[in-house]
């Protein structure tokens, strides 16, 4: 989970935000609709799994979100 946690951090426009597991990266400042595209293609290249913007949005962490790239790829 580190390693996405960093390369979630490295899509980022501000990469010295501090990543949790239980981060809600949904509701923090930085999330809109470029970053969710950005992570979208992140998600895709490192992982192989195609996932819907309204998907990776409805995650309540990244934790979350990244037990769902497990199970799924």
């Amino acid at each position: 989970m580190e390693k996405f946690i960093e390369s979630f951090r490295n899509q980022l426009e501000d990469i010295n935000i501090e990543l949790s597991p239980d981060f809600d990266y949904v509701d923090s400042d930085f999330w809109d609709s470029l970053t969710a595209v950005t992570i979208q293609m992140m998600v895709e290249d490192e992982y192989g799994l195609k996932v819907d913007i309204q998907k990776i949005s409805s995650f309540k962490s990244i934790k979350e979100f990244y037990q769902f790239i497990q199970d799924n790829k």
